[in-house]
């Protein structure tokens, strides 16, 4: 069993506005927030445990023990948030403001401040500009609502990017284009998580975001491009070096859906991926052929398929279930080098996620059960690294929160 504690006290209201002088505004939000965590077996996490992925695979001592096979527990408050939002005049016939929100999940151990948003916005009657950063289009179209702080990933995408986006909103419809580059959230790659290897190839990722609102239904769906050059430059066998412009271009798509009426919140996405790392996924991509005479590379992704279902149902006392299943399909071409890749012998995983949420004036007490299974194989690199062999692992966290909200 995993038991998770939060408090969260001191928040500032969202509906009151500072005026900093006649055509000035700001309005202050957030919350200080305590953290306890058991689980029932070691996992892939960020944030100090805080942030879990996934079961850890086996790993078997001289007796035949699972070394993964121990729990853990932690408390924490690094995940206390502040936000500013400031309201200026009109420029360009558009109504603007910015704004900044952080925490202090920077660096583990260390309670370092971490920037979470920071953009600047103008809005006019059917459109929008938006400069810098906040969820990328693959996590802000659609969010699962539940207690964890993975917030659904890594069925979910999770990434906030540096950006240019520019919305239309014409009657039911809202159109988005969006370019961003990686910062925090980051590709893998030979030198690690890093947003180099995007800013090395030049291109931006750009994203489509296309949706369709009619009350209580809002149904969409995301497109993306994204370009990496891991390398700038490869070497032989006999350490003799030759530049390269090798690049690698992935393609990804999500469609979802969202009913809101009346005590119902139902949300569900499906999405087929290919190299999403940078959004705390499963997956990456791997060398897929090497020049012995210059050792230059090229690339292949791997791909899979998410899905996730959210399902709550109340006010004041609000229950809910939250349902994920991602499988992998292999890469594009066989494998024969070095992958840069997220638990590339997952074959598959699943989550089921039932919570309790108790709302009563500025507070909410609540409950949620995540129990997560993972599927481990082995890898066959020369039958496009299709997995083999899995055998599942699964770990249980249970969370319990109570929440202030001014």
């Amino acid at each position: 069993m995993a038991i998770q504690f939060v408090w969260v006290a001191n928040a500032f209201s969202r509906n009151d506005t500072i005026q900093l002088g006649r055509s000035f505004g700001l309005q202050l939000s957030g919350f200080v927030r305590g953290d306890y965590i058991l689980d029932t077996r070691q996992g892939g996490e960020a944030v100090e445990g805080l942030f879990l992925f996934y079961p850890a695979k086996p790993v078997l001592d001289e007796n035949g023990k699972d070394i993964n096979a121990t729990p853990k527990s932690n408390l924490t408050s690094i995940a206390s948030r502040l936000s500013m939002r400031f309201f200026a005049p009109e420029v360009l016939r558009a109504k603007s403001s910015a704004y900044i929100e952080v925490d202090f999940t920077g660096t583990s151990n260390t309670n370092g401040i971490r920037m979470r948003h920071a953009y600047i916005n103008l809005a006019w009657d059917k459109s929008s500009l938006l400069i810098g950063r906040t969820w990328h289009p693959f996590s802000a179209s659609c969010m699962p609502n539940v207690l964890a702080l993975n917030t659904g990933a890594p069925f979910w995408g999770f990434n906030r990017s540096d950006q240019l986006r520019f919305n239309f909103t014409p009657r039911q419809w809202a159109l988005s284009a969006i370019v961003d580059f990686q910062s925090d959230y980051a590709s893998l790659g030979p030198d690690g998580k890093s947003g180099v290897y995007m800013r090395n190839s030049i291109i931006p990722e750009f994203s489509i975001d296309i949706t369709h609102k009619t009350n209580p239904l809002q149904t969409g769906v995301v497109g993306s491009v994204k370009t990496l050059k891991p390398r700038l430059f490869t070497q032989n066998q006999t350490a003799q070096t030759y530049k390269t412009n090798e690049t690698i271009t992935t393609y990804s798509a999500q469609a979802y859906l969202q009913y809101k009426k009346a005590n119902w919140l139902i949300k569900s996405q499906a999405m087929y991926l290919q190299n999403t790392t940078d959004a705390l996924m499963i997956g990456g991509y791997a060398v897929s052929s090497i020049n012995p005479a210059t050792g230059h590379e090229t690339y292949t992704p791997t791909q899979y398929m998410n899905y996730w279902v959210g399902v709550d149902y109340g006010k004041k006392w609000q229950v809910g279930c939250f349902a994920g299943y991602l499988h992998s399909l292999g890469t594009l071409d066989n494998v024969a080098g070095a992958w840069y890749a997220r638990e590339k012998d997952m074959k598959y995983m699943y989550r089921i996620a039932p919570h309790l949420f108790y709302n009563i004036g500025n507070w909410q007490f609540a409950l949620e059960l995540e129990y997560t299974t993972s599927a481990y194989g082995t890898t066959v690199d020369n039958n496009h690294a299709k997995i083999i062999n899995a055998k599942e692992v699964s770990n249980l966290r249970t969370n319990l929160a109570v929440m202030f909200w001014l």
